[in-house]
């Protein structure tokens, strides 16, 4: 069937993502000490935090508006009209921070001597945007293969770089950055001849357009950084709270348990269009569908869950060096949190759908609140544990709170369909 077909790629992509995460993870922990993994964590955080900010997280109309808008070329002058978007951001978060290096390295605890990474941050996370979007068209349009191939292309190349560059030329955890830098660029390059080629990009710029993505994502920034929150905070918390070392290997633990986030990226991705075309003709039939599907990504959500935790241990013993062994204490809570984030992800659906993106933005600001004080209190009271559990909390509480949100929206038959019909 052909929803198979999508979700078997994307999770075979996911997999292979897992498995070269699973491979980086005791490569860097033998070539890179705790101190400089937190280190590189904590660049990788800045990043994470000036992607909303520079994209302003509009690409997504992008996606929401492929099945409404049917004329190809009104929908290019939408398109071409988003990614004119970030140009003017990404100036400015450049030129901030060419001007106070100094003030962004104190904060992120970078050595002042590579206070440098903090420049070339911006343009890192520009491609980022790019690279993204060129994913989340080929989601939309249903080429899973095409998505497959711009993902596998990325991830070869990071890991080659990698490698080459920290283990040829010695240039240690930057050389990690340096091929995050070179990959994301080429990628951009690609996705805009891929654009071009689709033609996507006109001169046509339609600042009706431009105001409707601002308004559609500004509302985001808040959404993301309250992902960011989950994903990146606790680190700074760890490294100022307790050490950079710990941060390291908070960071070696958190990075396992995350495989469960590519999982859950990969049914997000097909679970969005499936979603996205069942609303927009939204019969009894469509609602079995939408509720049967869901049921069936997060049983699966949940017996990975279990695999990633009795599997755990035995990777670390085997392939991860010995000072980052407690990190495995950590990957069974992380997992569970994205396990939360995942059942997040599939409600949100409908939020995009109806552009009632304010909704997102106000539970954003609930989880800042929420995952700041449970990370403060929670890591002086346990330590670095107190980071997960503080992860696992919030994205609870989000996941039930969005699920009383869309239930009011839309009134699924979460346990009324018939078990017997298979899915169309």
């Amino acid at each position: 069937m052909n929803f198979l077909k999508h979700l078997s790629v994307y999770t075979f992509v996911s997999f292979l993502g897992a498995g070269i995460s699973f491979f980086l993870v005791p490569y860097l922990s033998y070539y890179i000490k705790p101190a400089e993994y937190g280190i590189l964590s904590l660049l990788s955080t800045f990043v994470t935090i000036l992607v909303p900010f520079i994209g302003l997280t509009a690409s997504g109309l992008v996606t929401v508006e492929y099945y409404r808008i049917k004329d190809k070329k009104e929908y290019a002058r939408l398109f071409s009209s988003i990614q004119i978007l970030p140009v003017a951001p990404f100036l400015f978060f450049l030129l901030l921070t060419i001007l106070f290096p100094d003030l962004f390295a104190r904060f992120f605890e970078i050595p002042p001597e590579k206070k440098n990474w903090i420049i070339l941050s911006v343009p890192i996370a520009l491609f980022t945007i790019y690279y993204e979007t060129l994913l989340a068209f080929s989601i939309i349009e249903k080429k899973p293969l095409i998505y497959a191939l711009f993902n596998v292309s990325r991830l070869l190349l990071e890991v080659g770089l990698t490698i080459l560059l920290i283990t040829r030329f010695g240039f240690g955890w930057e050389g990690r950055l340096m091929s995050l830098l070179i990959t994301t660029t080429i990628m951009t390059i690609i996705g805009f001849i891929f654009f071009f080629r689709k033609k996507l990009l006109t001169t046509k710029i339609s600042w009706h357009y431009i105001h409707t993505g601002l308004l559609f994502g500004l509302p985001l920034i808040l959404h993301t950084v309250g992902k960011f929150l989950i994903n990146q905070s606790d680190r700074i918390f760890i490294a100022k709270m307790i050490s950079l070392d710990e941060a390291g290997i908070y960071n070696i633990g958190y990075q396992v348990g995350m495989i469960m986030l590519l999982i859950v990226n990969a049914m997000g991705n097909f679970f969005r269009p499936f979603l996205f075309e069942r609303l927009s003709d939204l019969t009894y039939t469509a609602k079995q569908n939408i509720v049967k599907m869901g049921y069936t990504l997060v049983g699966l959500m949940f017996f990975i869950l279990i695999i990633m935790t009795v599997g755990a241990p035995f990777f670390f013993k085997w392939f991860v060096s010995e000072q980052y062994q407690r990190g495995t204490i950590f990957v069974s809570w992380i997992g569970l949190s994205y396990v939360f984030w995942g059942i997040y992800i599939i409600f949100s659906g409908f939020i995009f759908y109806t552009k009632k993106t304010t909704i997102l933005a106000w539970l954003a600001v609930v989880n800042v609140i929420l995952n700041l004080g449970l990370n403060y209190f929670l890591i002086k009271k346990f330590g670095a544990m107190g980071a997960a559990y503080a992860t696992c909390i919030s994205c609870f509480v989000l996941a039930v709170i969005i699920i009383g949100i869309v239930d009011k929206m839309y009134k699924l038959p979460w346990f009324k369909f018939k078990l017997q019909k298979a899915l169309s």
